[in-house]
């Protein structure tokens, strides 16, 4: 059973959330606001990374994939305008700066640094797989994007833009440098633990197997410019989540807004985005018995009891998500009896993880005589359900089969990449160029 990390300490989202208000390269980590810790540890620092990593994840970044992939549709608002692909780079201006930069990856970076200098290798590697998480998402996000010099403060606020394939090179370098650290005894007196590590509690060969979940992953992503992606890929699967296993926070969910999930505070403040469309249309044609735990059909601006409660947990990775990874590859890699295995297995972890039920892989199960391409992505779209993810996979094969929704403002095209924030444009000189939505990211060539 996949384990359950509860949040004991609401007030850590004060610690990070404080610098959403700053511009990402003003924000130095750490600085004279007295909202902020004046005197950084790796211990102080990690689990509220770790929150604020979940929350930018369940949050904007899970909001805009889903409506893009169409699992969500905008029923008003701003939500009903980003379901036509009408956004501006004030739109996603809020999830880069308060998110992804100085929220997250600003104190990845200092944490990092600080562990190093303390001799903490252990918490080290943790940071370093925690800012691949966040990195990786914001280039799949954006394509090109600071990181080499960015973290600087004032000392460098115009950062250049690392290119994405150098990037995916800095993921895989960030992830190998981790298992590394993490594989051998740092000799330091502070080891992360229960009081700090909200996501494995200091339990480092589960560090470890999320570091080779993400390489396996990354690898995937760049199956159309990578002639040794698929080779790669299956190289970490052995090494990654066993059945049962995976990578997620889960909410206390108590009347403290800091200890809910951040879709239902969304839904309970907002309420403005519907639980409708080809997800929910395919998943009730084909009678899914997920269905119920995904959508309220009671009210379809409410999620169902397994995301949709305070208490819901926030998934970076899944062992079902591995193993659609694995057959994903093998597929491709002409195995098609290994892709089936995997597909089987993948199917039925996702059936336990959200039903407790195998019963309707019998459905859907698939041979190497039958098993598709489409198939596995198909199923995998509805396995990762609200994950940024599915946004990533759409782009990358072009299942499952979308169409622009009437009324789009893409000409009938989908989105393949978002417009840089508004406060880059603004103020780093570095910032390419807005063209349009439908840019292709790198690993994203035709």
């Amino acid at each position: 059973m996949l384990r359950t990390i509860k949040l004991i300490i609401p007030v850590l989202i004060l610690v990070i959330a404080a610098g959403s208000c700053k511009r990402a390269y003003f924000y130095d980590g750490i600085n004279e606001d007295p909202s902020q810790l004046h005197n950084p540890t790796p211990s102080s620092m990690l689990a509220g990374v770790e929150l604020t990593s979940a929350y930018n994840w369940g949050g904007d970044a899970s909001r805009f994939a889903s409506l893009f992939t169409q699992q969500t549709t905008g029923a008003a608002n701003q939500s009903a305008n980003y379901s036509l692909y009408n956004l501006t780079p004030d739109d996603v201006d809020n999830m880069w700066n308060g998110g992804f930069y100085a929220g997250i990856m600003s104190n990845c970076d200092t944490l990092i640094k600080i562990a190093i200098s303390e001799g903490q290798l252990h918490y080290a590697a943790i940071g370093m797989i925690l800012m691949a998480t966040n990195l990786g998402q914001v280039t799949d996000f954006w394509g090109d994007v600071p990181y080499s010099e960015a973290f600087q403060g004032l000392n460098n606020t115009s950062p250049a833009y690392d290119k994405q394939q150098a990037l995916y090179d800095t993921l895989h370098a960030l992830l190998d440098r981790a298992i590394t650290y993490l594989s051998t005894d740092d000799g330091a007196a502070f080891q992360p633990g229960t009081g700090d590590d909200l996501m494995y509690k200091g339990d480092l060969e589960m560090w470890i197997k999320y570091a080779h979940s993400l390489k396996a992953k990354f690898y995937l992503h760049t199956v159309k410019v990578n002639s040794s992606a698929i080779t790669n890929t299956l190289a970490q699967i052995d090494d990654g989540f066993a059945e049962g296993e995976g990578a997620y926070i889960s909410f206390v969910g108590s009347s403290a807004v800091t200890t809910q999930n951040p879709w239902f505070q969304f839904n309970d403040q907002r309420a403005d985005i519907s639980f409708e469309g080809y997800l929910n249309d395919t998943m009730a044609a084909a009678g899914d018995p997920r269905y119920d735990v995904y959508f309220d059909p009671s009210d379809n601006t409410l999620l169902g009891s397994l995301y949709g409660s305070p208490n819901s947990p926030v998934y970076f990775m899944s062992y079902d998500e591995l193993k659609f990874i694995e057959a994903e590859a093998q597929f491709r890699n002409g195995n098609k009896t290994a892709a089936a295995t995997a597909y089987n297995a993948a199917v039925a972890a996702n059936l336990m993880r959200t039903i407790n039920s195998t019963a309707y892989l019998a459905t859907v199960s698939k041979t190497a005589a039958n098993i598709t391409l489409q198939d596995i992505m198909v199923q995998k779209y509805i396995a990762l359900f609200l994950s940024p993810e599915t946004w990533t996979d759409w782009r990358r094969t072009g299942y499952p089969a979308l169409t622009a929704p009437p009324g789009n403002v893409l000409n009938g095209s989908l989105p393949r990449s978002l417009y840089y924030p508004s406060s880059e444009v603004r103020y780093n000189t570095n910032t390419p160029s807005n063209t349009t939505l439908t840019r292709r990211v790198w690993w994203d060539a035709h």
